[in-house]
């Protein structure tokens, strides 16, 4: 069964709390040690973020372009979301972050001390990039394409047979990091600020480091 659906069936057996905001969120859950699982969002993107004896151990984000868990779905979170909390059953809990696990910590305390700044007065938004590599022009396939903020790697992935890998991502500016099949290193930067875009790296003719 698709865990969205197992999720909806466990908060329809499960009592509603309250409403809260991230940080209240977090403030709450950690002094009465909750296990539950909080909701924000509509249907087009929700946010779940599972609490296990007060801790955020579990990160799930859905919307119509698919679900990313742990890290990456923790990522997305800007902190200015207001969540509802169902309290839940302390080993269904357990068994659901077990699936969506956060590793990274630093996400939560980062969301907590910053807010992301605006753009022409809009708050950033998801979207999608799409990177395709080539050298000499000719696309290469099994490259590692890792993005980064500084010295944090926020996700990575191998290009496809037509030298291609998509991020979802925040719009923003993001290094990139390229590793070809030789383990040579081809820093870039990379800044994002649409719902989609396509763009190119070509390293040939740039020596790795």
């Amino acid at each position: 069964m698709d865990i969205i659906k197992i999720i909806d069936e466990i908060l329809g057996a499960s009592s509603y709390d309250s409403d809260y905001d991230f940080p209240e969120l977090l403030e709450y859950t950690a002094k009465h040690k909750i296990d539950g699982i909080a909701v924000s969002g509509e249907k087009n993107q929700k946010f779940f973020i599972v609490f296990t004896g007060g801790e955020p151990e579990g990160f799930i984000t859905n919307d119509e372009k698919g679900t990313l868990f742990g890290d990456k779905a923790a990522y997305l979170i800007e902190g200015t979301e207001n969540f509802e909390l169902f309290m839940v059953n302390p080993e269904i809990a357990r068994a659901l972050a077990s699936r969506c696990r956060l590793f990274d910590k630093t996400h939560i305390q980062k969301r907590l001390g910053e807010s992301l700044p605006s753009i022409g007065g809009k708050r950033r938004s998801i979207g999608v990039l799409c990177i395709q590599i080539l050298k000499d022009g000719k696309p290469q396939k099994g490259v590692r394409v890792s993005i980064r903020r500084g010295r944090q790697e926020l996700m990575n992935d191998m290009t496809t047979g037509d030298g291609k890998v998509c991020f979802r991502l925040i719009n923003g500016r993001y290094d990139c990091m390229v590793i070809d099949r030789e383990n040579e290193l081809y820093p870039f930067m990379v800044d994002f600020k649409d719902r989609h875009a396509d763009t190119e790296i070509d390293i040939g003719g740039r020596g790795g480091e």
